[in-house]
């Protein structure tokens, strides 16, 4: 009986004691930057939603709690991203020697930075508007996050040129010629981040900018005496200068503006806008003299219609050093600057480029 009464007496004792962990991991979460000054600091708590449209903030794929150093916190900007921008994305907290990161299930570069993972999605102005997933690889799971991407009319043009310029329009052989030589160009993904803080602005006091994105069809200016209209049906060949396809000769030549207009007087000095390799100076039919420089990463500017290139191929420029003249070479129909950004080979709008957030800014460190 003694016995019986004893281990009755452990037993209670046993039940009455709850086994409490020494410490909690850090929830899995997602900041969406409503602004370029400063970072959103808040954390959400596991049963909050997303501040990205809604998302949940710990997806399917990455229930799995991770250590404290491995916190899975991501941080996007623009909160509302639109076709022909950009989003940069910052994974904090773990540091992969080779990250890997996919974009509508395609694998999109990715690099290490002192405070996690970064990447730069551009949103191609020829893809719809929709929601995409994004995901990170890291050791304790896959961080997925859904974009929304909105919709954007980029509108359209008819320009009409004289007889001269309209036969550059024509040389459909050149122009595709041209293309293949400045696609890989585009399309370069160097290992090192060469800029770092703000970007210089290329706008001049009094420069007025035309539209990035827009349907641009060319006519003969002998037809603008009578009225001339475009089916919505038509469709551009491709962005310009950098791709285009052989159409129909019934067809108007067209081209998605693949970047911003600024006007400017001939010869006007032009300076780099952030710290660069010279990619390629060349002449080409439709972007007339031609500089491209590559700023690491994915990350691309080019310069089309110049008089006078100041730089050459392999030369390494800083930050405001003097790169190139203002001109009106090509197919231009008077001075002014065509400025463009690509990343990871899509062209996307300076303006959308410009909004860079603070996180951007800092030196990436090499995979």
């Amino acid at each position: 009986m003694k016995r019986a009464i004893l281990s009755l007496c452990i037993a209670s004792a046993l039940t009455a004691c709850e086994i409490i962990p020494k410490d909690k991991t850090k929830q899995d979460t997602t900041t969406a930057i409503a602004g370029t000054s400063t970072l959103a600091s808040s954390r959400l708590p596991t049963d909050s939603a997303d501040t990205l449209r809604g998302v949940p903030a710990i997806p399917p794929e990455s229930a799995t709690m991770a250590p404290a150093r491995d916190s899975g916190v991501v941080t996007m900007f623009p909160e509302t991203p639109r076709r022909g921008g950009v989003v940069w994305i910052l994974a904090e907290g773990f540091f992969p020697d080779a990250p890997h990161c996919t974009w509508k299930g395609a694998v999109l570069p990715c690099y290490r930075t002192s405070s996690g993972v970064q990447a730069i999605v551009p949103l191609s102005p020829d893809a719809p508007a929709g929601t995409y997933g994004f995901t990170i690889d890291r050791p304790t799971g896959r961080l997925t996050r859904q974009i929304v991407v909105a919709e954007r009319d980029f509108g359209r043009e008819l320009i009409f040129l004289d007889s001269t310029r309209y036969a550059l329009v024509k040389r459909t052989s050149d122009i595709s010629r041209d293309s293949r030589a400045l696609r890989p160009v585009l399309r370069a993904e160097s290992l090192e981040q060469r800029w770092s803080g703000e970007w210089r602005s290329l706008l001049v006091r009094g420069s007025k900018s035309s539209a990035y994105g827009v349907e641009r069809f060319y006519f003969p200016a002998s037809d603008s005496s009578r009225s001339v209209t475009v089916a919505s049906s038509l469709k551009v060949r491709g962005s310009f200068g950098a791709d285009t396809i052989t159409s129909a000769a019934t067809d108007a030549p067209g081209w998605r503006h693949a970047g911003v207009d600024i006007a400017m007087a001939r010869r006007t000095l032009l300076r780099a806008p952030a710290a660069a390799l010279v990619a390629d100076v060349g002449d080409y039919t439709l972007s007339g003299k031609t500089l491209i420089l590559d700023h690491g990463q994915g990350v691309v500017s080019a310069y089309f219609h110049l008089d006078t290139v100041l730089v050459r191929r392999g030369e390494l420029v800083a930050r405001a050093d003097q790169i190139a003249r203002a001109g009106s070479t090509g197919l231009s129909t008077g001075p002014h600057l065509h400025f463009g950004i690509y990343v990871h080979g899509e062209d996307v709008d300076p303006a959308a480029w410009a909004e860079m957030p603070k996180f951007a800014r800092e030196v990436v460190k090499r995979p």
